[in-house]
């Protein structure tokens, strides 16, 4: 059965991996580019699951019911898909989570509140934040350092040390080195400068007037596959982090959940540079490096997100392990159709069924290693990654992927 429309294409997808749950429990809806990572989550905490995503891939159809958005959720017509929402879920799920991909669609998010619990902060959140000139002068007043920011062309000398962003944007694919021809930027847009540093992220969980950290990252690896500078390659858990930049940080995210009533799971992208932390994004959803700390509780982190959505933080220590996490996203150097039986190693997931069309510049999978320090995990990946583009015959010396538009 499958659903058209001129803004929406939506085809049910049925699982033959797919575990069966009783059927008295809780029902959630997951909206993102890619659901699997929150499915699996929400799955250990005892959830039945059904996933609205870009890919539909191996990993999440064993993980829940999912249905395709092949035009992405930023170009759905929101009544018709309410509509159609209501046509082919008769029962009603108990709540909604979104994760990346929803930033620019706060009326869809607006509509679904309407008709469910939306686990999550408050689309007000999420526009604040394709606002950039309010935004930043929320951090003025918040006293939180950032680049120094400008809404007009930077032509001056110096300028190549400039980025064009487009706010709202997530995984860095709205993000470009500054030139001449981006001079007619649209008002979402806006120029930051570049500055050098370790990028880092941190997790935290927040009741809306509270948070917790769960755990801070870092971002980014060498010899990535990705296709633009700024997409979100990877990152690995436990980074370690001066005292002194990790009161800042600390303090930095206590003033953004006062101010912003932030709930649920949450990460801040930040920049460490010689004169401290500077705040780079804030992604107030539950982000990607969230399964970098999956082993931190059996339940899975789905399951405090909620909580922490309805006023309650977890009472589980916080703690690190001996053991650091890395993941890292493979993109594809060409375009080529999966083969029917591939040889997945259990370090991949985010799995392309067989057959299906995989095309140049877009994830291809993701890959997962395990170690004691941050660079061991570091080479592994880098190792898995090769692995796995030989095993499919594509190569990183293919001509180059096409550049993500800002």
């Amino acid at each position: 059965m499958s659903l058209q429309s001129p803004s929406i294409s939506i085809s049910i997808v049925h699982s033959r991996w797919r575990a069966t749950m009783s059927a008295d429990n809780a029902t959630l809806l997951i909206l993102a580019n890619s659901g699997r990572a929150l499915a699996e989550s929400a799955r250990r905490g005892g959830y039945r699951v059904t996933v609205l995503d870009g890919y539909c891939d191996q990993d999440t159809l064993a993980a829940a019911d999912c249905w395709p958005v092949t035009q992405g959720f930023g170009n759905l017509e929101v009544e018709m898909f309410v509509e159609e929402m209501a046509a082919l879920f008769p029962a009603k799920p108990e709540g909604v989570i979104y994760g990346a991909g929803l930033e620019e669609s706060t009326p869809l998010l607006r509509r679904l509140s309407a008709d469910f619990k939306l686990f999550g902060n408050d689309p007000s959140v999420l526009e604040l934040l394709r606002r950039p000139r309010r935004y930043f002068s929320l951090l003025d007043r918040l006293e939180i350092p950032y680049p120094q920011v400008s809404f007009i062309p930077p032509y001056s000398a110096g300028a190549k040390r400039w980025l064009i962003k487009r706010a709202g944007s997530c995984g860095g694919q709205g993000v470009a080195y500054f030139d001449a021809a981006h001079s007619a930027a649209d008002a979402a847009c806006y120029y930051q400068r570049h500055m050098p540093g370790q990028a880092m992220s941190i997790l935290f969980i927040a009741d809306g007037g509270r948070h917790r950290t769960i755990g801070y990252n870092r971002l980014g690896m060498g010899a990535s596959s990705r296709p633009a500078p700024f997409l979100y390659s990877g990152a690995t858990g436990q980074a370690s982090l001066s005292p002194a930049h990790r009161a800042k940080i600390e303090l930095i995210v206590s003033r953004l959940v006062s101010e912003l009533k932030l709930r649920g799971i949450n990460s801040l992208d930040f920049v460490v540079a010689d004169d401290g932390p500077f705040v780079i994004d804030l992604n107030p959803r539950p982000a990607a490096t969230l399964e970098l700390y999956e082993h931190m509780t059996g339940e899975g982190w789905i399951k405090h997100h909620i909580a922490a959505c309805l006023g309650e933080l977890p009472s589980l220590p916080l703690v690190g392990s001996a053991v650091i996490h890395g993941q890292q996203i493979v993109y594809s150097p060409r375009s080529f159709e999966m083969p029917r039986e591939p040889a997945w190693q259990p370090w991949v997931k985010d799995r392309p069924l067989a057959g299906s069309r995989v095309v140049e510049g877009q994830p291809l999978c993701s890959l997962y290693a395990e170690g004691s320090s941050v660079e061991e995990v570091e080479i592994v990946l880098r190792q898995r990654q090769d692995e796995i583009l030989r095993m499919l015959g594509v190569s990183l010396c293919q001509p180059h992927a096409r550049k993500v538009a800002v």
